[in-house]
């Protein structure tokens, strides 16, 4: 009897200790696990490698949500078979072709499929990039990969990788005919003749990206899709509307507070000294995470969507500064104003109309609040700059901060920054509207 007990004992204690050994869900199973069980830690860590190496690389603002784009839509991509109820972005962004879902038997971990899927996407997006760069993504993508086949098994991270790679063949193709590579070698004869005509602001300035408004959108049908017309006619009139927005901005500028001033320079994202500006959604994406406890799906599902709002917002707004076209209020200023005025932030080099700070924040915003609802947040992203954190009531309060900050910079006039908190708006409801990642119920 003394010996039955023991045995039992004894077999008890084993069952009791298997769930310690067992760190994937599929070990049990032999069935691969949803994306909804499953930690979304590589696709934080992919995205806030791809911010770092945006920063080093000094990549612009546009070409820099270019990136954060094509990276999130390639991790929904690459975990969409684990998401029973999801959709795939193929046929609803722009010429996106299908990507295979896994041909091979055997269990699949999602993590590492999204992990082989984007090292394969960011290395092609860095492929004329510094050895550090390429270094930096090999060594993240080596480093996951043992994570993973530490958490499940060898065999199974390498069917997996072989599915993200997969994922990642048609993306690049898709990638490389987005009409990018041929605005590089594109001249743009800068227009003249006429004062409400941007001009550079700076000794040697040149214009940034003319012909980024030719690149395929994403999920807008076009890129004037959302744009919304300046609706303050160009005059030097001292009583004109325009004029007026124009002291207004001087007049700020010469009074700002010191909580106006850390803000112009919280949200200043200079392309080299941060990701740019569609990198500070990204890290607060990355926080996010967190905040909501997002799992891979739904974090997956949040880069898809953001990024490509991020992709069609700097779109939008490029196709739209160099149609307009328009004087920079610095130059305004000093011309008919005071000629001896300097904004507090240095004014970038292309077109002041619309803010793109302020499109690329509407669009944002939106879609997080559509996807999430009023969250309260502390936005630590700003401590890697020397920054102080900054909390917000809800994503709108951040983008309509991040806006109302390229005034304080002495950058914008009022009507491109609220216009183009309106086209960011309708940028991030046409993407969540009209790109489908899980099914809806009818009637819902």
């Amino acid at each position: 009897m003394r010996k039955l007990f023991i045995g039992t004992l004894l077999l008890a204690l084993l069952a009791l200790s298997l769930p310690l050994t067992t760190a994937h869900p599929a070990a049990e199973t032999g069935t691969s696990p949803l994306a909804a069980e499953l930690d979304a830690g590589v696709l934080v860590k992919w995205m806030q490698m791809l911010y770092d190496r945006t920063e080093a690389e000094a990549v612009n603002a546009p070409a820099a949500s270019r990136l954060y784009a094509y990276a999130g839509i390639t991790a929904f991509q690459a975990i969409l078979p684990g998401i029973p109820e999801g959709i795939s972005m193929s046929g609803q962004l722009s010429a996106m072709p299908d990507t295979p879902f896994p041909e091979e038997e055997g269990v699949y971990d999602w993590p590492a499929s999204a992990n082989a899927a984007m090292g394969a996407v960011i290395k092609e997006l860095f492929k004329n990039g510094t050895p550090q760069t390429l270094r930096d993504i090999s060594n993240l993508q080596d480093s996951l990969t043992a994570s993973r086949e530490r958490a499940t098994s060898a065999d199974i991270v390498a069917r997996s990788a072989r599915y993200g790679e997969a994922v990642a063949a048609p993306i690049i193709e898709w990638i490389n005919s987005d009409n990018y590579a041929e605005t590089r070698d594109m001249q743009w004869e800068m227009p003249t003749g006429d004062p409400s005509l941007w001009v550079p602001t700076a000794p040697g300035q040149q214009a940034v990206e003319p012909f980024w408004g030719q690149i395929r959108p994403f999920a807008l049908y076009d890129p004037s899709t959302c744009n919304v017309p300046m609706n303050v006619d160009f005059s030097t009139e001292p009583d004109s509307t325009f004029y007026l927005q124009a002291l207004e901005v001087k007049t700020v500028g010469d009074n700002l507070t010191n909580e106006q001033k850390d803000i112009a320079r919280y949200w200043v994202d200079t392309p080299g000294d941060s990701g740019a500006p569609a990198g500070h959604w990204v890290l607060i994406e990355n926080q996010m995470v967190d905040r909501l406890d997002l799992k891979l799906d739904r974090a997956a599902m949040m880069y898809a969507l953001v990024g490509t709002a991020l992709g069609d917002a700097f779109i939008s707004a490029w196709r739209t500064k160099y149609e307009i076209n328009l004087i920079r209020p610095v130059t305004y200023i000093q011309e008919y104003v005071d000629p001896n005025w300097q904004s507090l932030i240095a004014t970038p080099g292309f077109p002041e109309y619309p803010s793109g700070h302020s499109v690329v924040s509407g669009a944002a915003g939106t879609v997080l609040t559509r996807m999430f609802g009023q969250v309260a947040f502390t936005d630590r992203s700003g401590r890697k700059h020397g920054f102080k954190d900054r909390s917000f009531t809800s994503f709108w309060a951040a983008a309509s901060e991040a806006a109302i900050s390229r005034m304080y910079g002495g950058i914008h006039y009022r009507a491109a920054i609220e216009n183009g908190l309106d086209q960011g708006r309708c940028i991030g409801n046409q993407v969540v509207d009209y790109v489908l990642l899980r099914s809806v119920p009818q009637g819902e």
